[in-house]
């Protein structure tokens, strides 16, 4: 049977949508997965960049004698920030901005030492950290809108 908008018979046209959605899912997918890499591939510099001061080179383990356990694997700053830009991401891309208080409530209870005694570096991060993800995702719930 030929459908009148298409001049396609039924078979034809359930093909052309299937290769639609599945088109249309792929490309709604590559973005989100554009959105994750691009966030927490560049959340790093730009921390660098406006929180530390000009010259300031980071490296794991710091320099200097290691505690008695030993350095973690990673740099925690660093796995923490990661962390946040997942949550962040996920939180926008959801819908469920208000969750983005869970950043600041758990940072303030697990670090407030460190807090106390960097706040510019550790609040800082954060908020560079928070801004970033907030416009990369932000912009993909956009592009997602209009696709």
């Amino acid at each position: 049977m030929i459908t009148p908008t298409t001049g396609l018979d039924a078979a034809q046209a359930h093909t052309l949508m299937h290769a639609s959605t599945t088109g249309q899912w792929f490309a709604q997918a590559a973005l989100v997965f554009a959105a994750y890499a691009l966030t927490l591939a560049l959340s790093g510099p730009l921390v660098r960049y406006f929180v530390l001061p000009r010259g300031t080179r980071t490296s794991w383990p710091p320099e200097g004698e290691a505690p008695a356990r030993g350095w973690p694997r990673f740099d925690p700053s660093a796995v923490i920030g990661k962390c946040e830009n997942i949550i962040t991401v996920t939180l926008v891309l959801s819908g469920n901005e208000a969750g983005l208080a869970l950043i600041f409530a758990a940072k303030s209870l697990v670090r407030s030492d460190a807090i106390k005694r960097d706040p510019g570096f550790y609040l800082g991060g954060t908020l560079v950290n928070l801004v970033w993800g907030l416009l990369v995702a932000s912009g993909a719930r956009v592009l997602l809108a209009i696709g």
